[in-house]
């Protein structure tokens, strides 16, 4: 049976033991004091003869140095035994605690064994726990048994003060082997090579017209190569390339601090900004086959991004259970929204998101977003894209696999400036996706904006669609969708579209 010594604190209070534990320490301690008083009797003994003294013997002078010799080792030899019989009694001092304290040990396990199993453990057909039995009421052959191992463990003391040199200094032990293991954390060449993937974006359009180079055939809508990595436990790096219409390019490719103190983060390249929700992820990860008709009215079809510096902040929850808030100065490469005249008249986007868990299931997010830059290339007028966007969603834990619910909408508002004075628009969109299995989405857009090109002229549209998920890394949509008009012409849009998304490597389906 093991046992062990409990932790104890300076300040816990030792209750008084039983009687009957009184009454086994007091016999342990007599048992242990004749052992001791046999000890000193014949090392007493042993002295004595070994310096020839005894009973009717006298006690001659040294007088030849032989004999002083001789008087001072035996004087080594009484302070030597003597400081054994100290080592001794300290040993069986220690021996006798440590007995103690497994005992205590295994008294506690048996109290919390009881206390947790207050049923006898005969009912449930097991065999019942050891019980403890006071020391009154042992045996005579358990009571040899204990002095015996009492014995053994003092004779193995004996054996370890007799290996140590006279004077009872005991040699200085060598240090135990270093049990610790120490790793290499220098990168090897696998670990400097970047997460690599490619994103492939297919789909074909049919309508309910002719001559028009978008519908009626199949499309490659966009192939994006990604290349992240993190750089050093400060920094990560993140390219993203893209091909579209047989001309490549680079949508974002930034080096990103997110370990700053104050909980800032830093971003320095091109990127594509944080306003809204849906302008800052790519066209693959779009919700449906294109982006909102307002985004497109009020940022053009490529959304808004740009070269530049972006910093964020975590503050303290001050609404919400979960803040973030972003402030960006970037290039003007948007010609829809602002002049395109590059860091000459550079764009400024502000954006700030509040987070709530209503449940274990359910989340809410509100944000709130504005951008301003010059609208004209003298660079006297100026415009505001402003913002608000909610996204409200459901997943009950247990069938998140099965259930699901998405709602996410945004309305914005541009003031423009401009010779003829401020021309303001607004627009917006609110869709929903319910996953009705493992495999399966449904939804359905709502779409609705005024046109800032063509003051007085509006437009709106609905695009119901379905997704399957064929696994992770490969989906198909099936969208419908309808327009009362187009941006290039006043004709109603009326189109099918079919459209499947496949990823290699850790990339997949990012959202942001």
């Amino acid at each position: 049976m093991m046992f062990w010594a409990p932790n104890r604190t300076p300040c816990q209070p030792r209750t008084p033991a039983p009687r009957w534990r009184r009454t086994r320490r007091m016999r342990r301690a007599a048992s242990g004091g004749r052992l001791i008083g046999l000890v000193r009797l014949g090392l007493a003994l042993g002295v004595g003869l070994g310096i020839g003294i005894g009973p009717g013997t006298a006690v001659a002078e040294p007088t030849t140095v032989a004999a002083q010799q001789d008087d001072t080792e035996r004087a080594e030899r009484i302070v030597a035994l003597e400081a054994r019989v100290a080592a001794l009694e300290l040993s069986f001092q220690g021996l006798n605690e440590r007995f103690e304290a497994r005992l205590q040990e295994l008294e506690r396990r048996l109290a919390v064994s009881r206390e947790e199993s207050p049923e006898p453990a005969e009912r449930h057909g097991e065999e019942p726990a050891p019980q403890l039995v006071p020391l009154s009421e042992h045996t005579e052959e358990a009571k040899a048994a204990d002095e015996a191992a009492l014995r053994d463990e003092l004779a193995r003391a004996l054996a370890n003060i007799d290996s140590q040199p006279q004077g009872g200094v005991a040699p200085a032990q060598p240090a135990p082997a270093d049990q610790r293991r120490f790793t290499d954390r220098s990168r090897n060449m696998r670990e400097l090579n970047p997460e690599i993937s490619v994103t492939g974006d297919v789909f074909g359009a049919w309508a309910d017209r002719t001559g028009d180079p978008e519908v009626n055939q199949f499309t490659l809508g966009e192939f994006e190569m990604a290349l992240q990595a993190p750089l050093d436990p400060y920094s990560q790096a993140r390219a993203f390339l893209v091909e579209e219409e047989g001309e490549f390019g680079v949508e974002e490719l930034y080096i990103d601090w997110t370990t700053l103190p104050g909980g800032l983060g830093v971003k320095f390249g091109r990127f594509r900004n944080d306003f809204g929700k849906l302008n800052r992820w790519h066209h693959h990860a779009l919700p449906q086959t294109g982006r909102p008709l307002v985004h497109q009215a009020f940022l053009g079809e490529d959304g808004l991004a740009g070269l530049g510096v972006s910093l964020s902040w975590l503050p303290p929850t001050f609404l919400g259970d979960y803040n973030e808030l972003w402030i960006q100065v970037t290039n003007d490469d948007n010609d829809v929204a602002f002049s395109g005249r590059g860091f000459d008249a550079p764009v400024i986007t502000v954006h700030e998101t509040n987070y709530w868990d209503l449940s274990q299931a359910t989340y809410l997010e509100l944000g709130l977003s504005a951008a301003t830059g010059v609208n004209d290339a003298a660079g006297d007028f100026r415009s505001w894209v402003m913002g608000a966007d909610i996204n409200l969603g459901w997943s009950p834990p247990a069938e998140a696999l099965y259930k699901g619910l998405e709602l996410r909408g945004e309305v914005l508002y541009e003031r423009r400036d401009g010779p003829g004075g401020i021309l303001g628009s607004w627009g917006g969109y609110l869709y929903g996706t319910r996953k009705v299995g493992p495999r399966w989405s449904l939804g359905v857009r709502g779409d609705y904006t005024e046109l800032p090109s063509e003051p007085g002229e509006s437009m709106w549209g609905v695009s119901p669609y379905a997704e399957w998920w064929q696994s992770e890394w490969a989906k198909f949509r099936f969208q419908y969708s309808y327009g009362s008009r187009r941006f290039e012409e006043d004709d109603h849009d009326n189109r099918f579209s079919l459209q499947v998304i496949w990823a290699l490597g850790p990339h997949k389906h990012e959202k942001y």
